[in-house]
């Protein structure tokens, strides 16, 4: 294999490690040092430019030989159980050659998500334990459990239809109110705040708020402030979904 060949596999390999931390909520200062991490002990000089959207990586071999890839991101979730195994397997590099390190890294990326089954429980338990969070009663916990239910099947089912992130959190929202609103009804509980705010939970982006601090105070404003804006849009998403329905609920059935 030619010296350029070889760079490039080497840059190939570094940015694909990179995609994965970005592609599973890692933040960008620590998606730039996989990249350059990894050429370094293949002894590539990468030079790495990381946004929410694209990873840009150049390097520089001992001759002076300069190779380059841009990598597009177009898709995003948080899975850091995906980071937590890339970085046991960056930590022990010299066990693996290059080839080794690509089938390990193909691994990662192809990893299972949860099934719908773990999904389900995750979702009904954790939207009802936020119920005790926010000093609710067990009236409270069960249309929360109930809307965070819905929502993993709302999600599962909706996933090969890739609907747009905004929509797909407009229909959370509306589903927490309609369920809370017909307890309520029902005069099962005695407010929908509680239920509410706790089935809303699953969908607030807290690990993609953190990061969106953590980018803007390293000086990665491009990515921290774009972090940001998508944060934004997903609580606006929420509260047009939750804030609508109950509105429209209220006028058909009666205030709350």
């Amino acid at each position: 294999m030619s010296n350029n060949s070889n760079d490039q596999l080497i840059l190939k390999i570094a940015c694909f490690a990179g995609r994965i931390v970005l592609e599973n909520g890692g933040e960008v200062y620590r998606v730039e040092d996989v990249v350059v991490k990894i050429g370094k002990f293949y002894g590539l000089k990468i030079e790495c430019f990381s946004a929410l959207t694209c990873i840009m990586a150049s390097g520089t071999n001992k001759d002076g030989e300069i190779s380059s890839l841009i990598q597009r991101i177009t898709s995003r979730q948080t899975n850091l159980n995906k980071i937590y195994i890339l970085n046991n397997i960056l930590r022990n590099m010299d066990k693996y050659s290059l080839g080794d390190l690509e089938k390990e890294l193909i691994k990662v990326y192809n990893e299972t998500p949860p099934n719908f089954r773990q999904s389900f429980i995750g979702y009904s338990l954790g939207a009802a334990s936020f119920v005790f969070l926010f000093k609710g009663s067990f009236n409270d916990f069960i249309p929360a459990f109930i809307s965070g239910a819905l929502i993993s099947i709302f999600e599962h089912f909706s996933s090969p239809l890739k609907l747009n992130n905004f929509f797909i959190n407009i229909v959370g929202g509306a589903i927490c109110s309609i369920v809370s609103y017909m307890f309520f009804y029902l005069s099962l509980i005695n407010n929908v705040s509680i239920s509410i705010i706790s089935a809303l939970m699953l969908l607030v982006p807290g690990v993609a708020f953190i990061n969106s601090i953590r980018d803007i105070i390293a000086g990665d404003l491009v990515s921290g402030l774009s972090r940001m804006t998508e944060v934004v849009m997903i609580g606006i998403a929420l509260a047009v979904g939750a804030g609508i329905s109950l509105k429209l609920l209220m006028m058909l059935g009666g205030g709350i």
